[in-house]
Formats: structure tokens, C-alpha cells, sequence
């Protein structure tokens, strides 16, 4: 099933496509009411996707919604003078391809919809990505290929039915969608490719990764894991989401994520020796990068030493066993068992499936030593061939960028819990064998995530410089770096010279503009309002990030 926007309405566009290169049209009346009946659904999907866009109908300079709105009222008037819908017609005509464009352009909408809570509150990055014009055009644009398809459908039932009067009813809806078409397609020339790529969030709940499963879904599993993880983590930055990461959850996220990095790394080494010099030297650096962005990983997780969230004890130091008395006055009670986070269940079967595609679908990480690694062309098959796998290992380490990014409002929102055992800061007045964790070392825990964010940076513009070579597809990375420019405003997501090749007429999002347009994330955000600051040679526009830093401080 398509799973990104714009594979959506290729299905749909396709579907159409193949209706109107067949020139059979239905005689029986009660099958020209389910075209017609279709028809119409179409076009309400069509409607819904424009107001989505912030097209609606106007009298006075009417645009695509318009026409649309003109259309669908004749589409109606049609199906109001033939039989009513029969059940058993209908079941013959639920798989055709007009059925299937239909069920096409309805999925658009909730993919849509996955990217914001039951209440409409964002709850990726990427939900914020249509408050900008050139996002909406897209759709516009999309819609009007769409109502091209339809006209062609409507002309060919206008010649087949007998009655004259909805004959001009279907004459009307084709003139209304060949308008809707002309008009939407105007905008062709500011309209962002990238939104292309805009993916379908999956729910929350992990799906475990089993020896069972196809090799070749592994691609597939892998990039539903990353937009759950991706969910997390932008709930995450906004003290959203329930149940929240606790710092036993941060400190075992970090353990998987170095993992997921350490295998992707060996991966394109392992892919590396089968291709041409040129390719495996940039992927063979891109492994490199990837090591990086593990051991920045494992470190940040050693920080957790000693470390304990009284709220999730589940990770902690070895504790001595009570003694006897202890034990008979009462005053022992065992530790509290808390689930895991659905997001550290995901991290761990998003390092099992690269382990999978790597060593086979028998590895798990229990699997002792290092097993003997799968054939590099049957692992480049399962993956989609090298454009696939450096798609695929790109969103490992753009993903783990976005939780680096969050790791530190998530830490700054249990900082009242944490408590430690260590001797170095421990106050004189300090009772117990644990005590509060002093402010500085809650520092401490928070600036190896900036370690983190620089090394995944790097890692996943390392794998873009390879795209030339392995034709991997960067739609995603560039809707990544508009989405990003939500989370870390001032710090370039892309290359310099990638950003460069975005097509003529795309203008680039400003991230301030769009925090002010989105009042939802404004008002609902718990985050502190002091935020870690991005490495100096990664800021974009120094004055505006001072500028904003002025502003804060303003009562």
C-alpha cells in the first residue's frame, strides 16, 4: 500500500488514467449510477484536499474550489435522475479502477490526518509543513490532475447516457473540472516537490521484529519505525504525549540507537565491497560517520552511570540485599516494576531489523559474537538495491537526530526525579545512600546530546553526498530540512549545495514565520524556554539568534 503522499497520487492519477483509456462505458442505468455516485465522491475528496490547502469556493475571482464546488452539485443532479444506489451493482464495482482512485484520493486525507492528535495538535514536524505556500500548491497541483482524470470519466458517461437532461448535467460537471484543472495546474510553478515524500505516521504501538517476517519488508518495517520514533521524539521536545520517556527510557534509548548506528555503519561497509571504487570510498566514509554517531550514542548513555529516575526505577545500580532485620521490621519494600515506553520496544525491534537485513532473520541482539553476514546481493535485493539501502540507513541517522534533539527537554521535564549515588558530589547533609542529582551534572547529561545531534548531522549529509552515485531519492531530506528548521531553527539541515538545487519558484520556509502561524505548538509547548544553543559553525544567521535570545528575556 503507498505510504507517502505523493505514491498516493500516482495510484490515483494511474487508476483514472486507466478509466479513461477504456472507452466501455456502462448502458445499464443502474451501473451509470455508481459511476456517477463515484464521481462525486471523487470530488468531494478533491474538495476536502483544497480546503485543506486553504482553497475554498468565492464569488468573486473563483479559483479551483470553486469550480470544484460547481461540478459536485451537477454530479449530484445527475445521480438524483437515476436509480437509486443498488447494493449488488455497487459490489461489482468496489475494486474497478475508478474505485480504487476514489479510495486513493480519500487515503490522502488521513494521511494527512496521522501527522495531528483527536484534538488537531501537531504531533510530528512534518504536520507544520502546510502552513507554508509552496506545500499547499503541491496539493492544489495534485487536485488538478486529478479533476483533468474525472472530466475525461464524466465526458465519456455524458456520451453514453440516453437522457438528455443528464446528459447536461455531466456536460456541466466536465466544463466545471476542466476549469478546476486549468486553474489548480497555475500554480505548477510554486508548489515544493519535497512534499512528495510526506509519509503516513503509523500508530504508536511497536510492532516487534520476528524471524517470521519477509526479508524484503524490512525496508518497509524500518521506515514505519522511524516515523514512530520520529512521533516520540517531537512530543517529546514539546512535554507532549502519554505516557512520557523517563529517564530509565533515555538512558536505554541511547544503547538501542547506538546499535541501530553500528549495524547501519557495517551495513554500507559490507555493500561497499560490491560496489565500483568511486561509490564504495563515499559509502565506506558514510560507515565512518555512522560509528561516530554510535560511540557519541554509547557515551552520552555512560553519562546515566549511577544515575536513577525514582519514578521509573527500572534501570539502576546494584543494590545490597536488606539485611535480616531490615527485612522483619517492615521497612524493606522491592522495587517497582514500570513498562518500558512503546518507544524504547520500537528502538529495540528498529536495531533487530538492521541486524536481520544484515546477518539473517534468525539474529537477534542476544545472538552471541558476530555471525557470518548475508551475501551483499541478497541484502542489496531485500533492500531495494543501494538507492533503497542509502534511503533506508539515511533515516536512521536522521531520525536519531530528532530524538538527540529532544533528549534534553525530555530530561529537563524529570529533573525533579533523578537521584544519584555517586561519591564525587555528595552533599555533606546528604541522609541516604541516594541522593538529588546536583544541577551541573543534569548539565552534564544534557550537552553530550549536542555531541549527538552534530555526529548524526553527519552522518546523513555523508550519505546524501552519495546520492549522485547510488540514485538515491532525496525528496525526504528535503522535507526533513524544512521540518527540522522547526525543531533547531538557525541550524541547515541540507548541504549547502543540495539546498541550492531546490527547484525555481520554491521559496524556503522561514522557521519564525511558522512558529507564528502555528499557535497550537505556541500554546500547548511546556518546554523551557532556554534551550541549548547550536554549535557556532552551524548557525545560520547569528544576528536573528541573538535577536530571539533579546526578546526571551523581555517581560
Amino acid at each position: 500500500m503507498p505510504t507517502t503522499l505523493g505514491e498516493l497520487s500516482e495510484a490515483a492519477n494511474r487508476n483514472l488514467r486507466e478509466v479513461v483509456s477504456s472507452t466501455f462505458m456502462p448502458d445499464d442505468a443502474r451501473e451509470q449510477s455508481v459511476v456517477v455516485r463515484l464521481l462525486a465522491e471523487l470530488v468531494r475528496h478533491l474538495q476536502t484536499t483544497l480546503d485543506g490547502a486553504g482553497e475554498r469556493p468565492r464569488r468573486a475571482n473563483p479559483g479551483p474550489a470553486t469550480h470544484l464546488a460547481t461540478a459536485q452539485s451537477a454530479l449530484r443532479r445527475a445521480a438524483g435522475r437515476l436509480p437509486a444506489l443498488d447494493d449488488e451493482i455497487a459490489a461489482l464495482h468496489h475494486d474497478t479502477p475508478l474505485a480504487r482512485a476514489v479510495q486513493a484520493a480519500a487515503a490522502v486525507q488521513d494521511l494527512i490526518a496521522s501527522h495531528r492528535g483527536r484534538d488537531g495538535v501537531p504531533v510530528t514536524p512534518y504536520a507544520l509543513a502546510f502552513t507554508e505556500r509552496p506545500a499547499r500548491a503541491y496539493l492544489v497541483h495534485c487536485s488538478a490532475d486529478l479533476a483533468w482524470g474525472a472530466a475525461r470519466v464524466a465526458q465519456a458517461l455524458g456520451e453514453a447516457v440516453t437522457s438528455e437532461a443528464i446528459a447536461v448535467q455531466l456536460y456541466v460537471a466536465r466544463g466545471s473540472l476542466d476549469h478546476a484543472s486549468v486553474f489548480g495546474r497555475a500554480s505548477d510553478g510554486q508548489k515544493n516537490r519535497a512534499i512528495e515524500a510526506f509519509p503516513l505516521v503509523p500508530p504508536l504501538d511497536p510492532r516487534p521484529a520476528l524471524p517470521t517476517d519477509a526479508a524484503g519488508s524490512i525496508s518497509a518495517h524500518l521506515a514505519d519505525d522511524c516515523e514512530r520514533l520520529s512521533r516520540v521524539a517531537f512530543e517529546a521536545l514539546h512535554s507532549r504525549g502519554e505516557p512520557g520517556l523517563s529517564g530509565s527510557d533515555v538512558q536505554q534509548l541511547a544503547r538501542w540507537r547506538a546499535m541501530s548506528d553500528l549495524l547501519s555503519g557495517r551495513l554500507l561497509l559490507h555493500a561497499a565491497a560490491y560496489a565500483d571504487q568511486h561509490t564504495a570510498e563515499a559509502l565506506r566514509e558514510s560507515a565512518g560517520r555512522l560509528r561516530t554517531a554510535a560511540q557519541a550514542w554509547q557515551q552520552t548513555a555512560a553519562r546515566w552511570h549511577r544515575v536513577v529516575d525514582l519514578s521509573d526505577p527500572r534501570v539502576h545500580p546494584k543494590l545490597p540485599l536488606p539485611s535480616y532485620g531490615l527485612a522483619r521490621s517492615g521497612q524493606f519494600a522491592r522495587m517497582p516494576k514500570t513498562p518500558p515506553h512503546p518507544a524504547l520496544l520500537t528502538a529495540h525491534a528498529h536495531a533487530t531489523r538492521i541486524g536481520q537485513l544484515l546477518y539473517g532473520m534468525a539474529w537477534n541482539p542476544e545472538t552471541p559474537g558476530r555471525p557470518v553476514q548475508r551475501d551483499a546481493r541478497e541484502v542489496l535485493a531485500d533492500a531495494g538495491g543501494m538507492a533503497g539501502l542509502t534511503q533506508t540507513l539515511y533515516r536512521v541517522a536522521a531520525t536519531g537526530w530528532q530524538l538527540a534533539a529532544a533528549m534534553p527537554a525530555t530530561i529537563r521535564h524529570v529533573e525533579s526525579t533523578l537521584v544519584t549515588d555517586g561519591i564525587d558530589h555528595r552533599p555533606s547533609k546528604a541522609v541516604h545512600r541516594f541522593y538529588p542529582l546536583p544541577s551541573h551534572q543534569t548539565g552534564r547529561l544534557t550537552e553530550r546530546y549536542e555531541h549527538v545531534m552534530e555526529a548524526e548531522q553527519a552522518a546523513a549529509v555523508s550519505i546524501l553526498r552519495t546520492a549522485p552515485d547510488t540514485g538515491m531519492d532525496t525528496a525526504r531530506a528535503r522535507l526533513d530540512a524544512t521540518a527540522h528548521r522547526q525543531i533547531r531553527s538557525g541550524q541547515p539541515w541540507l548541504p549547502v549545495d543540495m539546498a541550492a538545487e531546490q527547484q525555481p519558484g520554491t521559496t524556503q520556509p522561514s522557521a519564525r514565520a511558522a512558529r507564528a502561524r502555528s499557535t497550537t505548538v505556541a500554546k500547548t509547548s511546556r518546554r523551557p524556554a532556554t534551550e541549548g544553543t547550536s554549535p557556532s559553525h552551524l548557525r545560520e544567521v547569528p544576528g536573528q539568534q541573538q535577536a530571539q535570545r533579546s526578546r526571551s528575556r523581555r517581560p
